[in-house]
């Protein structure tokens, strides 16, 4: 078996390719090892426009594809923000190409780099032990993989008064839900034109883009889930509370009754990264079927 590895190109093939990686990953998996095809989505769409006006090669220089006689993808590596962060994703059958894998990102991708850093389950102590054969350094335990059997809830649940749950689908409010996630996540890059090429992405639909109303029209929570209807699992990414409206049960609210509507579309399992401690502490509130933890590595090189 030849392997051959090259830049991504940019061009569909190459992007559904890795996304049916993730998807045909996922069934093999007995415990998460890959992304779910949501954050995929995330990174090549969110703010499309605005990275190929500022950095015309950012995906080509920011993700890098491995392939078994020149056809089948077998493994790929990305950085979503071409800093030092960056992920390897793997076919459970290929495992052996991570060592060439790394080592390629050790060797060019890092270049000029202080550091490069990267994110790993607990439970993967394979990849545990060539990250430290490379001398990468565990930084502890960042965030947590909650994951949600949805039949667990079976009815909407209600907000507060003259509040209400719709999905963005029914509100189209633009400037409202993309207000409430700027001031949420404190990120004025998240404009109307990162809001409209992200919801381009094949997995994104305004029908699972949940939000909270409240009186006077406003969105003032959201959550988006990204369904994978093969593997009959949904991401829920992002989720968020309007600073002004925190601490009074909206998002455990909107992710009950998220869980319930997936339950009722006939997805069995949803799954929430958490890596700050309110969100985690909101994630474990709802009762997750399985956590997984996740340790943080980093690589000095200067």
């Amino acid at each position: 078996m030849e392997v051959t590895h090259r830049n991504y190109n940019g061009y569909e093939k190459d992007f559904f390719d890795m996304r049916d990686l993730l998807i045909e990953s996922y069934g093999k998996y007995v415990k998460p090892l890959n992304w779910l095809i949501g954050r995929l989505d995330n990174w090549r769409y969110a703010a499309l426009t605005a990275r190929i006006r500022t950095e015309p090669y950012f995906y080509q220089r920011n993700a890098h594809l491995w392939r078994k006689d020149h056809g089948q993808l077998i493994g790929f590596f990305v950085s979503e923000n071409g800093k030092e962060y960056f992920e390897l994703q793997v076919h459970p059958d290929y495992r052996f190409i991570e060592e060439e894998m790394l080592k390629w990102v050790i060797d060019n991708w890092s270049t000029g780099k202080n550091e490069i850093v990267t994110n790993i389950y607990v439970h993967d102590t394979a990849r545990i032990r060539l990250l430290e054969k490379f001398s990468f350094v565990c930084q502890g335990v960042v965030g947590v993989d909650y994951r949600y059997h949805t039949k667990d809830y079976v009815d909407d649940v209600a907000t507060e008064d003259d509040f209400r749950i719709e999905s963005f689908s029914e509100s189209y409010d633009f400037e409202s839900r993309i207000e409430s996630e700027r001031l949420t996540f404190g990120r004025d890059s998240l404009d109307r034109e990162w809001f409209e090429t992200k919801a381009i992405a094949p997995g994104y639909s305004s029908d699972w883009d949940l939000v909270v109303i409240e009186p006077n029209g406003q969105v003032v929570a959201f959550c988006v889930a990204w369904l994978d209807e093969e593997n009959s699992v949904a991401e829920i990414d992002p989720v968020g509370t309007h600073p002004d409206y925190r601490k009074r049960g909206l998002a455990k609210a909107l992710l009950t009754t998220c869980f319930a509507r997936l339950n009722r579309h006939g997805i069995a399992k949803a799954q929430i990264q958490g890596f700050s401690e309110p969100g985690k502490n909101l994630y474990r509130s709802l009762m997750p079927a399985e956590d997984y933890e996740i340790l943080g590595y980093r690589l000095k090189l200067r």
